[in-house]
């Protein structure tokens, strides 16, 4: 089949194995979600047309993503009409059920794998140390191109170097030839990297954030959340912010995580520990503003409102939400002045082992965003913070060695 035949059995066999679109807007964001549809609106109209003649799509862009959702090769546009359809049908089905599992698995690494080169590029980058990798990263200039073929070894390098915290590696090296076809779960990673580099970009994270459908309520609260958060950290790090502008800030920022926290029965930890934050700051630099800032909220109130939830994730089998909940408990114990949370935060990091970059977003939450935010409009040094901030450090220096 030629490309327009082969793009109209591809939706044929997304129907039949009941795979949810409405129209073709709808079958077009199965494959693209950062594209306006205003530029495909007719060409989709075209190619799925059954009156249509058929032909080759010129839109290689559109073309790129769906072999990457569906774990196609590009050479299938061109092959047989039997291996066509055993190919998509394979690659819809895993599709499928990635959807089904919520979390897109990426099935063209299992299709198209990686070369025996790349495996063992990728081996030694897991055991290598940053700087290492930074060295031998040009011996695969032939892989560090931006097409489908490459993609398995992108994303496998991807995880690789995030795990590690190597954010500036990742941005400077992969970013560049990245398809912009992923799940939420690599965008929402893109975005964790634009805020985490040596000079963040904030606003970049903020508009990736804010373009990310949620795949259920809980979802978007989760990445509404993350978007404001973005331009919080930005706001907070401008060197002219000045106090009266702050207290702005906070007032507009409660306002905000308070839209995202209120309509929601089961409430969800993550938006309240980042309003909880917020209260914190209030208190300690606007200590005589606080029934008119907090409106209407304390943070022991959200503490009792969250237990469920923080409870719920803690049981969880996964580690890294299991750290997610552990830490969010000991910060809104910090916030409500408990004493002694170092000694949990050891038996936290003990039973987890936490990677370095989930560290650094601690470190960042309760450093540069609260504890240096108090100390540069209050003046206090909090020690409570100050010596769960040190436990983070030290873990983190044991972690390198």
């Amino acid at each position: 089949m030629q490309h327009k035949f082969l793009l109209r059995f591809i939706k044929q066999e997304m129907q039949r194995q009941k795979i949810a679109f409405k129209n073709n807007e709808d079958f077009f964001r199965l494959f693209v979600s950062d594209e306006p549809w205003e530029s495909y609106r007719s060409n989709m109209s075209n190619w799925l047309s059954s009156s249509g003649k058929d032909g080759v799509i010129h839109k290689h862009t559109f073309i790129e993503a769906v072999n990457v959702k569906l774990g196609l090769s590009s050479e299938i546009w061109g092959a047989s009409e039997l291996k066509q359809k055993e190919a998509v049908g394979k690659g819809v089905k895993a599709y499928k059920k990635a959807l089904e599992e919520d979390a897109f698995s990426f099935p063209w690494l299992d299709e198209i794998g990686l070369s025996q080169e790349q495996k063992m590029f990728i081996d030694f980058a897991k055991r290598a140390s940053v700087e290492d990798v930074e060295d031998a990263i040009s011996s695969m200039a032939d892989s560090l191109t931006k097409t489908s073929q490459n993609q398995p070894f992108l994303i496998a390098l991807f995880t690789v170097m995030y795990e590690k915290g190597a954010y500036g590696f990742v941005y400077a090296q992969i970013f560049p030839h990245l398809l912009d076809t992923y799940d939420n779960t690599i965008k929402s990673k893109k975005a964790h990297i634009y805020a985490s580099l040596p000079t963040p970009m904030y606003r970049e994270a903020f508009d990736i954030l804010s373009s990310i459908k949620g795949e259920s309520k809980a979802d978007t609260m989760d990445l509404r959340t993350s978007a404001i958060s973005n331009i919080r950290r930005e706001r907070l790090s401008s060197a002219e912010l000045s106090k009266a502008s702050l207290k702005g800030l906070l007032q507009t920022l409660i306002g905000s995580y308070k839209k995202i926290y209120v309509p929601k029965n089961d409430y969800g930890y993550y938006p309240a520990v980042n309003l909880a934050y917020m209260l914190g700051l209030v208190a300690y630099i606007f200590p005589q503003d606080v029934e008119v800032l907090s409106q209407g909220y304390s943070i022991r109130e959200l503490y009792v409102d969250v237990e469920k939830s923080l409870a719920k994730a803690k049981a969880s089998n996964d580690d890294v939400t299991r750290y997610y909940a552990s830490m969010s408990e000991i910060e809104f114990q910090l916030l409500l002045g408990t004493k002694g949370m170092g000694q949990e935060l050891e038996m936290v990091l003990e039973t987890l082992h936490p990677s370095v970059y989930l560290i650094d977003q601690t470190q960042r939450q309760m450093g540069v965003f609260f504890l240096e935010v108090v100390k540069r409009y209050d003046g206090a040094v909090l020690d409570t913070f100050k010596e769960v901030l040190d436990i983070l450090v030290a873990y983190k220096e044991a972690r390198h060695d």
